[in-house]
């Protein structure tokens, strides 16, 4: 009976070929910005989620409360910070100081090739925190040298091309020599955190003169800090104990009450607006947007189905007249239409497969150049 079905929805459609191909086109249309739509969201919502453990990593932020301009949630820390969450907060397995990773850029020259790439400085632990695979080099022990870095797979085979660059020399900014200790895979796109190479803080400490007193002011903000819970710590738990650090370590900050609050790396990419000292959306407020667009380019897509479906159902009238009178019953014109319309929403899920196809590469670059 189900073959016989398929072949009389298959003969309607090749009689009908202008509503057949209307159907199809229009449906296959929808479907396929929902499909593209669908997978940005989805990949948006996968950031940072590959990192190991990444439900125990946060970021250290400071809300600042002054009289005049209210409440203001940067990034920027001191260093000291990062000693006292270390050594007095029972339920923080590790800490990291960084510079501004990712947004420091710095000219990498081997040979006659020179490289301006964004990279940062970093805690050892920081190689902890944030597990990316090694190819080369032992994460535990890449940065026991002050003049040391550690490069991705692009940038390691930019400089030295398939040579091992293992203790190979790199001058940096023109300054220094430093041995490459180790190779990294390149970071996936989902990381909210991306850096082509990165040194030891201590490199930091060593080159910059105005570093020397930077481990004990509270009130010099202009590093970051990264920080990993005990497994079955929670956010909550931490939050009451580190939040008025600010006001016992550093009490003269006139005028001004810091706050120490942290935010999930896995919230770090889509939630990263403050106001008040409280998150207020970010790039989420995009991809709900997108959600609601592609939601609707489908129901519309639908609705147009069944309008065409509607308008053509007076012309099969008499269709449906002959075969009742020849015995057909009731749920057999029913499972016939239904074959139908499921035949013709199958056609237009796979053309729409080849449109996503066709399309999803400069959907990709346009996308990428978006959330840049």
């Amino acid at each position: 009976m189900i073959r016989n079905y398929l072949k009389i929805a298959w003969r309607n459609m090749l009689h009908n070929k202008v509503y057949s191909a209307l159907n199809i086109v229009g449906l296959a249309a929808g479907m396929a910005v929902a499909l593209m739509i669908g997978l940005w969201v989805s990949e948006q919502y996968a950031y940072d989620r590959f990192w190991p453990n990444y439900g125990q990593l946060y970021h250290v932020k400071c809300n600042f409360t002054d009289p005049k301009d209210g409440t203001h949630t940067q990034d920027a820390v001191c260093i000291p910070l990062a000693d006292v969450l270390r050594t007095t907060i029972p339920g923080i397995k590790r800490v990291a100081e960084t510079d501004w990773v990712g947004y420091q850029v710095h000219n990498l020259k081997v040979g006659d090739k020179k490289f301006l790439l964004s990279g940062g400085m970093v805690n050892p632990d920081f190689l902890k925190i944030f597990q990316q695979p090694f190819v080369k080099g032992d994460p535990n022990s890449v940065f026991k040298d002050v003049y040391s870095v550690i490069l991705d797979e692009s940038t390691a085979k930019a400089l030295f091309g398939d040579a091992d660059p293992i203790n190979k020399t790199v001058r940096v900014d023109n300054l220094h020599d430093v041995k490459v200790t180790g190779v990294f895979k390149d970071l996936p796109k989902t990381s909210s955190i991306q850096y082509s190479y990165l040194f030891p803080f201590s490199y930091k400490k060593l080159t910059e003169a105005w570093m020397k007193n930077a481990p004990t002011q509270w009130d010099n903000n202009s590093f970051e800090i990264w920080a990993e819970l005990q497994p079955g710590v929670t956010q909550e738990q931490i939050t009451p104990k580190i939040k008025d650090l600010f006001v016992k370590y550093h009490p003269n900050y006139k005028n001004v009450k810091g706050e120490v609050i942290m935010q999930p790396i896995k919230d770090a990419h889509l939630y990263s607006e403050y106001k008040n000292g409280k998150v207020a959306g970010g790039f989420i407020d995009y991809v709900r947007m997108f959600s609601v667009i592609g939601a609707l380019v489908l129901l519309i897509a639908c609705i147009n189905f069944m309008n065409l479906s509607t308008a053509r159902s007076e012309k099969r009238a008499r269709e449906v007249g002959v075969r009742k009178a020849i015995g057909s019953q009731r749920s057999d014109l029913i499972y016939q239409f239904l074959t139908e319309s499921l035949m013709i929403t199958f056609a237009a899920f796979l053309f729409s497969i080849l449109l996503v196809q066709l399309a999803l590469e400069p959907f990709n670059a346009a996308c990428h150049q978006i959330v840049l």
